[in-house]
């Protein structure tokens, strides 16, 4: 049994709460952190012992093996340090943090430690995802040599939350970048974003937009094509299609439901899932139990901190072509 501590109470952490209490048997959340009046509830239907106002005070906790990092972004660092210092292996949500530079020392710092951390890029888990990955490692469609990545949401997020997310490429069009890196296996070389507001939010004082096109060239030739949208009156839009020499493999948006109806007006099916909870749930999941797995038989983690390094140099690297308007090459 592995014992977790979980800090963040928020959307994200009281789905991996949930996930560890429900759906992992060999993992239990024992302590969780910073807790406060309107968590006490919640924390006592999961049968949490430990309540603890900081996640100084969390790391104090006796037979705690893992910590769950949901805290918000700007948090990630001081507490993937703390953990890394107390032993405990780590799962943090993306990104790991918006600046390179304390990115690189936090794969030193957990490298050095001897810890298990991987990232939290669940998307790699979506079971249509893995029979993708399935197909193009089996050969059946040739090398890749295009792939084509949407990626729309059905809303943006709180202004409070887009001022302090580093942006539509950093917060959003990384989970993309590293789907890229996962399906074509492969790095890239070489980005270039084009980007616009179309939305009636006041992005560009913050540096930030709601609609993107980017392109990625990989170091054995293959081109990516990602389009991101924080507006998608028809739902949580998620399709992938990879072109090779020898055929295509695609994906399609989960439904709400499966039924069809033909009449008159035409053909009908439900709208798309609403959102990424909705959307990704299995994958939430999957991610966990992968972790989990990887502590009980000490294996080396499937998403690494250096996996969190690549997309974080991506999403970078595309903020600044759309800034200069030109390709930027990554070394």
């Amino acid at each position: 049994m592995i014992n977790f501590g979980i800090v963040g109470l928020g959307r994200i952490g009281k789905v991996h709460l949930s996930n560890l209490q429900s759906y992992c048997p060999q993992a239990k959340v024992i302590a969780a952190s910073p807790v406060k009046p309107k968590h006490k509830v919640l924390l006592e239907e999961y049968g949490i012992v430990h309540h603890c106002e900081t996640f100084e005070e969390m790391m104090e906790v006796p037979n705690l093996d893992a910590v769950v990092i949901a805290s918000p972004t700007a948090y990630h660092y001081d507490h993937i340090l703390q953990a890394a210092k107390a032993g405990k292996h780590i799962f943090c949500e993306k990104p790991i943090d918006l600046n390179y530079e304390k990115v690189q020392t936090v794969t030193q710092t957990v490298a050095a430690a001897g810890v298990q951390f991987m990232v939290g890029f669940n998307r790699r888990f979506d079971p249509h995802i893995q029979q993708l990955k399935s197909v193009i490692e089996e050969g059946k469609i040739g090398k890749p040599r295009i792939l084509k990545i949407t990626s729309r949401d059905p809303a943006p997020p709180p202004i409070a939350f887009i001022k302090d997310s580093g942006g539509l490429f950093l917060d959003m069009s990384i989970h993309d970048f590293d789907m890229a890196r996962y399906l074509v296996n492969d790095e890239v070389v070489q980005v270039y974003a084009h980007g616009s507001v179309f939305g009636d939010l006041p992005l560009q004082q913050y540096d930030d937009i709601d609609t993107a096109v980017i392109t990625l060239v990989f170091k054995k030739g293959c081109m990516v094509q990602i389009d991101n949208s924080r507006y998608s009156t028809y739902g949580y839009d998620q399709r992938v299609e990879v072109f090779g020499e020898n055929g295509m493999t695609a994906t399609q948006n989960v439904l709400d439901n499966s039924v069809q109806i033909a009449n008159a007006t035409g053909h009908h099916t439900a709208r798309s899932k609403h959102f990424f909870i909705e959307r990704y749930a299995e994958s939430y999941r999957n991610v966990l139990l992968d972790f989990i797995d990887t502590l009980i038989h000490k294996q080396p983690p499937s998403i690494s901190a250096e996996d969190g390094l690549a997309a974080l140099a991506i999403a970078m690297a595309a903020k600044k072509s759309l800034k200069v308007k030109t390709p930027i090459s990554i070394s």
